[in-house]
Order: C-alpha cells, then structure tokens, then sequence
C-alpha cells in the first residue's frame, strides 16, 4: 500500500511515498516538489498568535497571505484529486501548520477526504526522509491497528 505524505507551507509543497513496491518496507523516500505559488510571501507561515502578538507592524498584509494560501491550497487538492483518479496513493497524511492544515482540508476533494489518515499540525517542509518519519509513524501504527 502507497502512502503519500504531502508538506506544503506557503513557499512550496514537498511530496512523499512511503511503501511503494520499488522501495524497502520502512521507507519514507522523496517524490516531488510541487511548484511554487505564482504570488510570493514574505513568510513560509502563518505567524502564531502569540508570534503576532511580539510584531509591532507584521510583515505581510494578512489579506496577501489568506489569498496565497486559498489559491495554493486549492491547486494542491486538485493535484491530489486528480493523483486519486489515477488510483496513485491508497492513503495520504498532511504536515502544515494548523492555519494552512485546515486551508488545505477543507479544499480535499471527495475522494482525496477518504484517503486522508491522519495530519500533523506542524509545518515538516523543510524535514528531510528520516526526519519526517518520526512524525508520521503514530499514523501510521493507528492505521495498521485499525
């Protein structure tokens, strides 16, 4: 069974798979990176709220990066329906930071929604194969056991 695990933030997306025929049982390998939105952010994140809170003048019009982030967000959950169409994942996890998380899960097609098994509330763009792992493995053992 294929898993895909997708970690986009607003700089970029990064695809996984994990236990595609070709790779040993245990390993997250990368797939692809997305392309980057057409419209750029100062920030890769939403700032938390209590980041916002220590800003005196925040970098990005809010405005700017809600746009970003719905217009990305949606791109990423057609390419991720369109991959369900083709039958190229049997499961997909989602690593963001919890305001895009909810961007991007609210966008999922309906296909894609049945998919999806589990997410992680943290921004993992960045996180290399090995890295990412540790995230994702009580997503994976809750699956297994279900």
């Amino acid at each position: 069974m294929t898993t895909w695990i997708l970690c986009p933030n607003l700089w970029g997306a990064r695809l996984f798979h994990y236990g595609s025929p070709e790779q040993a049982a245990d390993e997250i390998r990368f797939a692809r990176e997305f392309p980057r939105p057409k419209i750029q952010t100062k920030l890769e994140d939403f700032p938390s709220d209590e980041e916002m809170a220590e800003i005196i003048s925040p970098p990005e019009d809010p405005v700017v990066e809600r746009l970003v982030a719905n217009k990305y967000m949606k791109f990423l959950s057609r390419e991720l329906e369109k991959a369900c169409e083709k039958n190229l994942f049997e499961s997909l996890i989602l690593c963001a930071e919890p305001r895009l998380l909810s961007i991007l899960v609210e966008n999922l097609g309906t296909a894609t929604k049945r998919r999806l098994r589990g997410t992680v509330d943290q921004d993992l763009y960045e996180a290399n194969e090995s890295d990412l792992m540790y995230y994702v493995t009580d997503i994976f053992q809750q699956h297994l056991s279900a």
